[in-house]
């Protein structure tokens, strides 16, 4: 299965009203309309402000079969997005003393992790920025995917999920041991092929395995789990009650189903990698995390200090010094917050059956989130352009409320 990339697509410009309908209809209404015309089963979107929500709401089904309405509360897997969480994990761990962005990885790896093509040593600052050279292998990646237990296995992609996105009895199902087999020498999953032909720092090159070991980072020196030490620094603090990395039996009734782009359910499944884009939270829950982080990026404390939420957000290359392929619609980067060429700030989330959208727009002061369950197109990653405008059309919408 192939993990979608969304970074190119514009999000900021200006768009008619929506078919049918005046501009000025009230937004419940003009999105109510949309979701009914639209190819997204449901769909949530909040804006927030530093101090407060400024719109939040659900629309259309969460589970097609069974008619449940997708509300604020419904919960999903938000994919890349994931790894704004992450970023603030790793300040958190800054702060607390147990690395800096320039501290070499392998002072804190129980195993050697270096390019094999280059010298050099790999660090923090470069993971976080995707210019570590660690690179995604497609056939070993695409398959880091479990399958839930209560799955429905009489799914219409169940089989093809199966075959084509895990490894069934996979013996490296934890996240230091499938980096550790992927990265190390000697590793089962182990090829230099995993490492671009780049000295690390020198290149970008998206990577979601990079982004994992980061995690995993914070993990080795807090010595508790990634997923407690973000409940305990991060969601517990802020009150994100129904976040998780990992599937909870209490939250079954609130968890979204996922389709395809031609309405089918996947079965539930999971991540090995999961700090890479395994958090399933509700658009409530992730009003909260953006409200901090809007309060944070405009001189604001909270979960971090201001000097930490200076960090989070600071463009780690000077423009005329940036990476050799870096992406020109997000040509700069903070601790995993892309920083885009129209100055905003955040991150997107592709996953099978979901799309996610989080940014801090820094001209308007606010933070809009999308967060819908179905996909832009095929696991080959051609898009359908009526579900891209259709997402434009609701971002675009968004942009309206004022703080």
């Amino acid at each position: 299965m192939k993990r979608r990339s969304l970074l190119l697509l514009p999000l900021s410009f200006g768009l008619p009203a929506l078919a049918g309908g005046p501009q000025q209809l009230p937004l419940t209404d003009r999105l109510a309309a949309l979701q009914k015309r639209s190819l997204l089963p449901g769909f949530a979107v909040a804006v927030v402000s530093n101090k407060k929500v400024l719109y939040q709401r659900g629309f259309g089904l969460a589970d097609v079969a069974g008619r449940r309405a997708y509300t604020e509360e419904t919960v999903q897997n938000v994919g890349s997005v994931s790894k704004t969480v992450v970023g603030v994990a790793l300040v958190k761990a800054i702060e607390l003393g147990y690395f800096g962005l320039d501290t070499e990885i392998e002072r804190i790896l129980p195993f050697k992790v270096r390019n094999p093509h280059l010298p050099g040593a790999i660090t923090v600052r470069q993971l976080v920025t995707h210019t570590s050279s660690i690179v995604d292998d497609e056939d070993i990646y695409g398959h880091a995917y479990t399958i839930m237990p209560d799955a429905d296995r009489k799914g219409p992609l169940y089989k093809a999920f199966e075959r084509d996105s895990t490894v069934p009895g996979r013996r490296d199902a934890s996240l230091g041991a499938f980096l550790k087999n992927y990265l190390s020498p000697g590793g089962a999953r182990y090829r230099k092929s995993n490492f671009a032909k780049a000295a690390p720092g020198s290149t970008y090159h998206y990577s979601n395995i990079g982004s994992a070991l980061a995690a995993w980072l914070v993990e080795l020196k807090s010595g508790m789990g990634f997923d407690a030490f973000t409940r305990r620094h991060i969601f517990e603090p802020l009150g994100m009650h129904a976040t998780r990395w990992h599937a909870d039996p209490a939250l079954a009734q609130r968890q979204a189903s996922v389709y395809d782009h031609k309405g089918r359910a996947y079965p539930r499944y999971g991540l090995v990698t999961y700090p890479d884009g395994g958090l399933t939270t509700s658009v409530s829950d992730l009003g909260r995390f953006l409200m901090a982080m809007v309060d944070g990026f405009h001189g604001g404390a909270g979960i971090l200090s201001r000097a930490g939420f200076a960090l989070l957000f600071k463009p780690q290359f000077p423009p005329d010094a940036l990476p050799a392929g870096s992406p020109p619609g997000e040509p700069n980067s903070g601790v995993f917050w892309r920083i885009r060429k129209n100055g905003q700030v955040g991150h997107t989330g592709s996953d099978p059956g979901i799309t996610a959208f989080m940014f801090i727009d820094p001209a308007k002061g606010t933070g809009r989130i999308l967060m819908t369950n179905t996909e832009f197109g095929d696991a080959e990653g051609n898009d359908d352009p009526r579900v891209v405008q259709q997402v434009r059309e609701i971002w675009s919408a968004l942009a309206e409320v004022r703080s």
